[in-house]
Parts: C-alpha cells; structure tokens; sequence
C-alpha cells in the first residue's frame, strides 16, 4: 500500500498592493478638514479613496488617481503617511496611504461614493478601522504644517 504524500503548507499570499489618499483642507477660519468618501464594499462605510497600483505606475501616483477618479479632487502630494494591511474575503491587502493638500474639486467623483469632508475629530470617530484611524494620526502628526 502507497504512503499517501505528506501535506504541504501553501506558500503564503504576496499581498495585493494599492494606495490610497489621506487629503486635507484648510476652513475659511484655518481648521483642518479631511476627506472621506463611503465604501464601495460596504456603501454605508467612510474610508479613504484607495484602489490597485497599475503596471508600471507608483504608489504615489495611483493614490492621486484614486483621489481624482473616486473623490473629484486633484491634490498636492505631502508625504507618505503609513502603511495598513488588512485581509478580506481571503486576500491579503497592503495600502500605503498618501497625505495630499487639498487643491480643487474637478468632478463629482464616482457614482455613490459622496466625498465629505469632516474635521480630523469627526473622521476619526467615523472611520471603522484601526488602521485607518492610525494612519490619519500619521498624517496629522507629521502634516508639515498643513
């Protein structure tokens, strides 16, 4: 009788990688205000516009598109603002999220995401992820006077 042959552990997932835009604007009275939009995934959630990197384009490059295509907002790029992993439905994800001053509004944005804006008090308490929270603490932190 053969020996069945032993079980391999499958080789861990590279994570998918994508980028996202943490964006800030400035009050008439000088408060700052962030940007959220609501989920795709979860249409009753606020996050941050993020999506996939495209071949050959940078991280930094794909979070200002995700910003113009899913929000209607061109922004000036600041600095890198962290890192946030999470898993979903099997995946593994790895977003690094951009901190952008708020430019212009060019469009509406995407159909059903609602770009708002809130104070950094209010995002903070909106965003349903740890993660998120932390980063948008990064952001502010390190601001660059913003």
């Amino acid at each position: 009788m053969k020996k069945p042959a032993p079980r391999r552990n499958p080789a861990p997932l590279l994570p998918i990688e994508e980028a996202g835009a943490i964006t800030i604007r400035r009050t008439n009275e000088g408060a700052p205000e962030v940007l959220l939009i609501l989920s795709k995934k979860k249409p009753r959630v606020r996050i941050f516009p993020k999506g996939h990197i495209e071949p050959g384009e940078s991280a930094a490059a794909a979070a200002r598109r995700e910003l113009l295509e899913e929000a209607g907002i061109s922004g000036r790029l600041i600095h890198e603002a962290g890192v946030v992993s999470y898993d979903f439905k099997k995946k593994n994800y790895r977003v690094v999220y951009y901190l952008f001053q708020f430019e212009t509004s060019l469009t509406d944005g995407e159909k059903g995401r609602d770009p708002c804006w809130y104070s950094p008090e209010e995002a903070y308490a909106i965003l349903p992820f740890e993660g998120l929270r932390s980063v948008l603490n990064e952001a502010i932190s390190n601001g660059s006077g913003i």
